[in-house]
């Protein structure tokens, strides 16, 4: 596999997929958000950021609003035909957007946090792929 060019492209493209729709399944055991809605997801992702950063009640409506935002944004890439390689840039795209306004949003110690979850996160999904 690691001769193959485009794996660490498709190993990215699943981890970002994985973040994208599950942050929060970690904590409540996968597979509880396969097949919700933008909406949910939206929510989920939220509820996580609010536990795992303690956000304050200003910050928690205005994650919503930008998890909301991005959730709706994806959803029609996640359920396009396009090849994983456009998907990927789509999201990532779109992530690095969210991203920016996150940390608006966060004071400097929770973006850190974030930022260290979301390492944490990439790196079990990229040792899952690498497992199967």
């Amino acid at each position: 596999m690691k001769n193959y060019p485009n794996f660490k492209i498709v190993l990215t493209v699943f981890a970002l997929m994985f973040l994208l729709i599950s942050q929060s399944s970690f904590a409540q055991g996968t597979g509880k958000l396969k097949g919700s809605s933008a909406e949910e997801r939206a929510s989920f992702q939220t509820e996580w950021m609010k536990e795992k950063l303690h956000l304050d009640s200003v910050q928690v409506q205005k994650v919503k609003d930008i998890n909301l935002k991005y959730a709706l944004k994806n959803e029609p890439i996640m359920k396009s035909s396009d090849g994983k390689l456009a998907k990927f840039r789509q999201l990532k795209s779109n992530q690095n957007e969210k991203e920016a306004e996150l940390k608006k949003v966060f004071s400097k110690e929770q973006f850190k946090q974030y930022e260290v979850i979301k390492d944490e996160l990439q790196d079990k999904m990229k040792e899952k792929m690498r497992n199967q």
